[in-house]
């Protein structure tokens, strides 16, 4: 087998809503998802949010991680948070609990204010109307906060109702690709997402936070 070129794999949670009838057609990203990562080289762990109290307290939990209990190379990781669930353009599904974008930056709030991890903080969503996120907006608005540091970049899907499998494949080529590139190299990560488009299946669009203009930049493949 050929040896693999050299990498920087990051550190992802996945976190995943899935609906009764989900969990018994064995529909979800989360699985294989998992493995796939872990085969890649990523430090992956998987949980599972069944309604707004659990998401709240996971994002909570998450949020206390420490670099110094890592190897001390790997300190500036960054840390990616990846939410898969059911969306609609207001909002996400957790269960029976229905979260605005509004309600949600709430709950995700403290993972732009971890104070004890040195690397950068990345958002995926993969959900149907994840591009109709209005996260990056309450973003901005509090990156003025000397304790907030924004998602260095927001992933989502760019097609509004993709189906599992394709965001699954899509999500995949991703996370393969993503260590390949510096993620302060913003023209090398929209070449990931165009190999991801390239792929077939779903394509995913960024949310890039410009320290300097103090804002999200958008980018889409095609687009």
């Amino acid at each position: 087998m050929a040896t693999a070129l050299r990498t920087k794999p990051i550190r992802l949670f996945i976190i995943e809503s899935q609906s009764p009838m989900d969990l018994l057609q064995n529909r979800g990203e989360a699985p294989a998802l998992e493995r796939a990562c872990a085969l890649i080289g990523h430090e992956v762990a998987s949980l599972s949010a069944k309604s707004k109290t659990e998401l709240k307290h996971l994002c909570q939990y998450i949020a206390d991680i420490d670099s110094d209990q890592g190897r001390r190379n790997r300190k500036s990781v960054p840390l990616c948070v990846h939410i898969a669930t059911h969306g609609h353009k207001d909002g996400l599904g957790f269960g029976k609990d229905f979260v605005e974008w509004d309600e949600l930056f709430d709950i995700l709030e403290p993972l732009s204010e971890m104070k004890h991890y040195s690397g950068d903080f990345i958002l995926v969503i993969s959900a149907c109307h994840a591009a109709e996120q209005k996260l990056t907006s309450h973003f901005k608005k509090k990156a003025n906060k000397k304790a907030c540091k924004p998602p260095i970049y927001v992933f989502t899907n760019a097609d509004e109702s993709p189906t599992f499998a394709d965001a699954l494949v899509s999500w995949v080529v991703f996370y393969h690709q993503l260590p390949r590139v510096s993620l302060t190299d913003k023209q090398t990560v929209k070449e990931v997402l165009t190999r991801v488009k390239a792929a077939g299946a779903t394509t995913l669009k960024y949310s890039r936070w410009d320290r300097k203009k103090h804002r999200y930049l958008h980018y889409t493949p095609g687009s």
